[in-house]
């Protein structure tokens, strides 16, 4: 009996640990939410961890994908037809790789606006049935065709494994619009997270491919879009906020995608690398690319407050030149690092989200930045009270500010495509 009163005070103990994270005073309505959250979110990666105990190879890849398994089979199966009202569901192989079609309830003799979406999870978390809940709203509010790809995760598929297979679909897509009743001028395409991430690589394939048609729009909600530097003033913002390594998509997470998609495996020491940003060398961090695309100068005055800023970080003699010249290939393409393209004109009009208690909220404002900056029209609508996954990270936590996001890109979709 006394074993097992121990045991009751350990979960119980633990579960009120998980439960009391740190919460913005924004979020001071749905607070109770916003813990029951953290506690769904931390114990799958408990159950990553303990499974790990049990697995051989690298410890971070099996963390990752026991993590995983825990999510998707609370999240995969979960009713969303209450997002999408009528949406009907079909699943496809296009080119080789799944898809989930969501067809609008109304339907018409003209061909309807398409749009294909990648879903987020640091490409390592989350599947597209995942996020069926977004798709069916997409289909249902904008009556529009939604093409969600189900790429394969890292560390399994690593790059330029998902880029490369996102692509196949989307190019086969677009070519075979027509037979979906889409009309191949009006798609967009657009994801959150690393689906944002994704997305924007396939405004970039699909614009240098003269082949097939443009896409019409791109939408970017909170994108990630580089491994360089994990010491921006969203990250040191959101390190005192919500401490080290807590919160949605810390430090370490961002280090375990960035490791996993690069190298398919996330041993400690590149961890460390890369959350020192010690994975480039000094001169590279001097380079006219470097500088016009990733410097903390180029953001402004009210991203670097001093209350959180401490200025970037200090450049070192500890750079692995080693390490650097292997991986530069892969952090230098365009297709790993999308600030890295050299001509953005000509991509399709943007609307990029961004997130007040997000570590990706510079990085998405120096792209919107970048892509203003080459003539794309923009629209940058940036949430201060929002922080990463208010958008969607399981179809049993929807939160208000989460639907005022959704409704403003939503009608935005709805205005231009």
């Amino acid at each position: 009996m006394g074993k097992f009163l121990i045991l009751i005070f350990l979960v119980t103990s633990l579960f009120a640990y998980m439960l009391n994270p740190f919460v913005p005073s924004e979020l001071e309505e749905e607070r109770f939410k916003y813990r029951c959250l953290m506690a769904f979110y931390n114990s799958f990666r408990l159950w990553g961890v303990l499974s790990s105990v049990f697995s051989f190879g690298d410890r971070t890849s099996n963390v990752v994908m026991g993590s995983n398994s825990a999510l998707c089979l609370f999240t995969d199966h979960y009713p969303t037809d209450h997002f999408g009202p009528g949406v009907i569901t079909t699943e496809e192989i296009l080119n080789g790789t799944r898809v989930i079609i969501y067809w609008p309830p109304m339907t018409s003799d003209q061909l309807l606006p398409g749009f294909i979406h990648f879903h987020g999870g640091g490409l390592s978390y989350s599947t597209a049935r995942s996020f069926a809940g977004i798709g069916k709203k997409i289909a249902y509010r904008v009556n529009a065709v939604v093409v969600s790809v189900d790429y394969d995760n890292t560390p399994k598929n690593k790059f330029p494994g998902p880029a490369n297979q996102a692509f196949a679909a989307v190019r086969w897509f677009l070519l075979h619009a027509e037979e979906y009743g889409v009309d191949p001028n009006r798609i967009a395409v657009g994801g959150d997270s690393a689906g944002g991430y994704l997305s924007i690589v396939m405004t970039h394939l699909v614009h240098d491919d003269k082949s097939i048609p443009n896409f019409k729009l791109q939408i970017l909600i909170y994108p990630w879009t580089q491994c360089f530097d994990l010491h921006f003033p969203s990250y040191q913002k959101h390190e005192k906020v919500f401490g080290p390594n807590d919160g949605v998509v810390h430090k370490l997470e961002v280090a375990e995608s960035c490791s996993l998609h690069a190298f398919g495996s996330g041993k400690p020491d590149v961890l460390q690398k890369i959350m020192q940003n010690r994975i480039i060398s000094p001169a590279f961090k001097k380079s006219e690319i470097y500088r016009k695309t990733l410097s903390h100068d180029l953001l402004p005055a009210s991203y670097r407050d001093s209350s959180y800023y401490k200025g970037p970080f200090p450049d070192t003699d500890e750079t692995d030149e080693d390490f650097w010249k292997e991986s530069e290939k892969i952090f230098a393409d365009p297709r790993f690092t999308p600030p890295f393209r050299k001509n953005m004109t000509g991509l399709p009009t943007a609307y990029v989200m961004t997130a007040g208690y997000d570590s990706l909220r510079d990085e998405g404002y120096l792209y919107a930045k970048q892509l203003k900056d080459a003539g794309v029209k923009v629209t940058f609508a940036h949430y201060e009270k929002a922080w990463h996954g208010v958008h969607w990270m399981a179809p049993q936590f929807v939160f208000k500010l989460g639907d005022k996001v959704d409704e403003d890109f939503l009608s935005f979709v709805e205005q231009n495509l």
